[in-house]
């Protein structure tokens, strides 16, 4: 990279307007900020303030340096989200299609491509699908350009050969069972006028509102729905990963990294491609405004397969990136207080009683350079953080530790009931905030599938990578 792309990459652009993040706290002389993913505390001086106020009324970043630094900070803090304006064309976007025999899916997506981006190049990759599958009559229906793999080398492997055939800056890699709404690309194409943004993902849902017992459960809690906020992606944030299904690339971070998605790496390489381009310095962003339409895994054989495959990724994952994919990322202090909470004894309640005021002394020294009230402050975040904690906590009982916790809960019979909350709490959390609430019944059953199956993954792939890391918490720093 050029010095001066280097030192673009440091500043925001000038005339880009800035959302706040809905999460972030502001100090009443708007001097100290506290948000951010994963959370963090920034202090700004007073002229700094009046411009984060400035932006938040919707005034655009100035040409001033100093405040395009700023607004980097915020927005590299995961504090502001950048808002965009549709563009007019998306010529300089290589749309990449790697496809397997799926000759009706693919038909369906470029129908989609063509109509949203008419002037944009398409590249679709057949790896390797068999001549009765009818590829080339398709690509060549749509004015695709064909690469074909003459053997199956995998979704990796077609992906790296659409990136190697792209000559326009940015590509858009759209997998073919995906279909794209009106206007998705001239709405992702802007945040690239960012000289530090790599890649961008919309979010990925269902077709349809899901059918069966199955459909229902993916149209409310599919792995690759990533939610309704944005967010930089990066490892311990909220958008820890996006899906690949769609991702808008740019192809100078894409060469900066080796140019290619690792096909050494059997399962998780979509992951580990987005870590690689946040290692690398950039930022990958990810914007919910979009949708675009994913078909799910709804038959059973094929949901479990999955489920599996992604949860197996993990271990894999951890080697290539130390403490990344914790069970739980908690507060030490935080998380002995829960534990002995649950304990229900009198003696255990006043050790957590002991180890939040730990918590409480911890986050207050942390805090007093720079908040006039760091104790009182200090104990906000404390009470605020004990239930999240708790929650972290039983997300990981149900997903990871529940083959240990089990045999603990049938010799000691007080553990039995919180560990049956810690079950049953995030489960049922997530079915009632759920956009699309199906049939508790239905979902309980497929969610119990999910769990088990997920639980089993995580294991497996933990214990054949050789690593612990990811079936063990990992502290956080508030």
């Amino acid at each position: 990279m050029t010095a001066v792309g280097a030192a673009e990459r440091g500043l925001a652009p000038a005339g880009l307007r800035l959302r706040l993040d809905a999460a972030l706290r502001i100090s009443p002389d708007g001097r100290t900020l506290l948000g951010g993913s994963p959370g963090r505390l920034l202090r700004v001086a007073a002229a700094g303030a009046d411009l984060i106020r400035a932006w938040d009324a919707g005034t655009p970043i100035g040409t001033g340096t100093a405040q395009r630094k700023l607004a980097r900070r915020l927005l590299d803090a995961g504090m502001a989200h950048p808002l965009r304006d549709p563009v007019d064309r998306v010529a300089d976007v290589t749309i990449v299609v790697p496809t397997f025999e799926r000759t009706a899916e693919l038909t369906r997506c470029l129908t989609a491509l063509r109509r949203t981006a008419p002037d944009a190049p398409i590249v679709v990759v057949d790896d390797g699908s068999p001549a009765t599958a009818g590829i080339p009559d398709v690509a060549a229906r749509f004015t695709a350009r064909l690469v074909r793999h003459p053997e199956r080398r995998g979704p990796s492997a077609a992906r790296n050969t659409g990136l190697a055939a792209v000559t326009t800056p940015f590509a858009a890699l759209v997998d073919s069972d995906v279909v794209v709404p009106d206007g998705w690309l001239h709405a992702l194409r802007p945040y690239f006028d960012d000289a530090a943004v790599a890649a961008v993902a919309p979010r990925v849902l269902g077709h349809g509102e899901g059918h069966g017992w199955l459909g229902e459960y993916e149209a409310a809690h599919s792995p690759l729905d990533m939610g309704p906020s944005p967010g930089l992606v990066r490892p311990g944030a909220l958008v820890p990963y996006v899906p690949t299904a769609t991702l808008l690339v740019r192809m100078e971070a894409v060469r900066e990294i080796g140019g290619r998605f690792d096909v050494d790496l059997p399962i998780g390489e979509d992951v580990d491609f987005e870590w690689r381009l946040v290692d690398a310095g950039w930022n990958v962003h990810y914007v919910p405004a979009v949708t675009i339409g994913h078909d799910h895994r709804t038959r059973l054989r094929p949901f479990v397969a999955r489920r599996r495959l992604y949860a197996r990724s993990i271990g894999l994952l951890e080697r290539r990136h130390p403490g990344a994919l914790p069970a739980a990322r908690v507060s030490p202090a935080l998380a002995a207080a829960c534990v002995l909470l649950a304990a229900r004894r009198p003696v255990a309640v006043a050790a957590a009683g002991v180890a939040a005021a730990v918590g409480v002394g911890l986050v207050a020294r942390q805090l007093k350079p720079v908040v006039p009230e760091p104790v009182a402050e200090a104990a906000r975040l404390v009470r605020n953080g004990l239930p999240v904690t708790a929650m972290g906590l039983a997300r990981a009982v149900g997903r990871v530790w529940w083959p240990v916790l089990v045999p603990v809960a049938v010799a000691a019979p007080r553990w039995r009931a919180p560990l049956a909350v810690a079950v049953a709490a995030p489960v049922l959390a997530d079915w009632w905030s759920g956009g699309r609430r199906p049939r508790l019944d239905r979902y309980l059953a497929a969610r119990v599938l999910d769990d088990v199956v997920s639980t089993a993954g995580t294991w497996e792939g933990s214990l054949r990578a050789g690593t612990l890391g990811p079936l063990l918490p990992a502290g956080t720093r508030r």
